[in-house]
């Protein structure tokens, strides 16, 4: 162990909208895992989208939590920004079609799989990044969007619930809000997450600035093997970080945070084998870059070296990325 701690400061993701997800950082405080690995961690809030990643860029953050998509609109914004992905924590996508089980659609018939999805109404606004994501991942899987309800993101999921459209696209951690909406009502909301589909893109991860890398990586490397133990501690005990985070984020509610990670931790460890754990190989970054290029339009030729860097891997980790 180490005798003395180095100051990192990483920033959030979405705290908001599922502050679940951050449950393993807390943990890592609260179970002193971070200490342990020579680290004094601070958690800040995120600035909004990409820019929490120019943030990074700028050096304000060490290290960040954010989506690939968030990523790959900063980097449309500053192609020649530094920060990469060092740690997978997401490696399916998060996008999902929320439904209500056993209503009839635009269609004729009820919504029970992804193939129903074809031709129903779409909740959200067309230019909206869940409505692009949504539209994108229903044509990988031969499907076709029916008109798009035009709906303010904030009233999305009462829409859905008083059956003002068919479909609400959204991340699978927001099943538990989307069940909160429907409390009350005879609507029963029903998850098709697009993973189970087969689509196999990328979702969110740690991104780590220049100056971490290159500077301190020694440091850098205990982050990712922290944040890898810390995210197997929380998957063993989902409440090892919660009193840590509702002290941080008083407004949260203790049960859907723990919801919202449950919804999301297939996400995380579907395959079944922590050795995987982050790993990042270069075919599912290119699958996840077309993805990109058809939601968002072309980022134009990026190399795979822009976007992530897997030797703060260790070990099995590192060798398991290096021969996908």
């Amino acid at each position: 162990m180490p005798t003395s701690t180095e100051p990192v400061r990483l920033a959030m993701y979405c705290t908001g909208c599922m502050p679940g997800y951050h449950l393993p950082c807390f943990a890592g405080i609260a179970q002193g895992i971070f200490r342990r690995h020579g680290l004094d961690v601070e958690i800040t809030d995120p600035e909004p989208g990409p820019d929490n990643i120019l943030a990074v860029d700028a050096g304000r953050y060490d290290l960040c939590l954010t989506s690939v998509a968030h990523f790959l609109n900063a980097k449309l914004r500053k192609p020649a920004m530094e920060p990469r992905f060092v740690f997978m924590i997401a490696r399916r996508t998060h996008m999902a079609a929320f439904v209500v089980a056993g209503r009839i659609a635009r269609g004729g018939q009820a919504i029970a799989g992804h193939a129903d999805l074809d031709g129903a109404t779409v909740l959200g606004s067309a230019d909206s990044a869940f409505v692009r994501e949504y539209v994108t991942l229903l044509r990988q899987i031969g499907g076709s969007p029916g008109p798009i309800v035009d709906t303010p993101y904030e009233d999305v999921m009462t829409g859905l619930v008083t059956g003002a459209g068919d479909v609400a696209p959204d991340f699978v951690n927001l099943l538990p809000k989307f069940e909160a909406a429907a409390a009350g009502s005879p609507a029963h909301i029903r998850v098709l997450p697009f993973y189970q589909a087969g689509v196999d893109v990328y979702g969110s991860g740690l991104v780590a600035g220049r100056s971490l890398r290159e500077q301190r990586p020694l440091v850098l490397h205990r982050a990712v093997d922290a944040l890898r133990e810390a995210l197997i501690a929380t998957r063993d005990e989902p409440a090892a970080g919660l009193e840590a985070l509702t002290t941080r984020l008083p407004a949260v509610d203790p049960g859907q945070a723990l919801a919202d990670w449950r919804a999301g931790e297939p996400l995380i460890f579907g395959d079944g084998d922590d050795n995987q754990l982050g790993t990042m190989s270069d075919q599912t970054w290119r699958r996840t870059l077309d993805f990109f290029a058809s939601a968002y339009g072309d980022p134009g030729e990026i190399e795979l070296t822009a976007l992530r860097d897997n030797s703060f891997l260790s070990g099995s980790q590192e060798l398991s990325a290096a021969q996908k």
